[in-house]
């Protein structure tokens, strides 16, 4: 994909993590639930595994009904992903190993 292509991707899904995040106060789980899958297919469909693994992250806390600090954490870790420009499995890795480190 053309680099322009993949910023509109990319603020795509900064503009869908933002909203997640402006509705986790008063959306419903399974509405939240369908938006963060819907985000972490679209970073899937586009090969962005450290936001892919982030939303994965994230439907498992809102499905337990979480939308605490973790929550909020976890889509700062997202959008941080989605940013960050690196696709590759040991970016994802790392992207993980950040997310076990500030999520304790």
């Amino acid at each position: 994909m053309q680099q322009d292509g993949m910023l509109k991707v990319r603020a795509d899904l900064c503009e869908r993590i933002d909203g997640l995040k402006a509705s986790i106060s008063h959306g419903s789980i399974s509405g939240l639930c369908d938006r963060a899958s819907d985000v972490r297919h679209l970073a899937q469909q586009y090969d962005l595994r450290p936001v892919a693994e982030m939303a994965w992250r994230l439907e498992s806390r809102l499905a337990r009904g979480e939308r605490g600090p973790s929550v909020i954490n976890v889509l700062s870790l997202m959008r941080e992903a989605t940013e960050c420009g690196r696709t590759d499995p040991q970016a994802a890795s790392a992207w993980a190993a950040a997310a076990s480190a500030r999520l304790m």
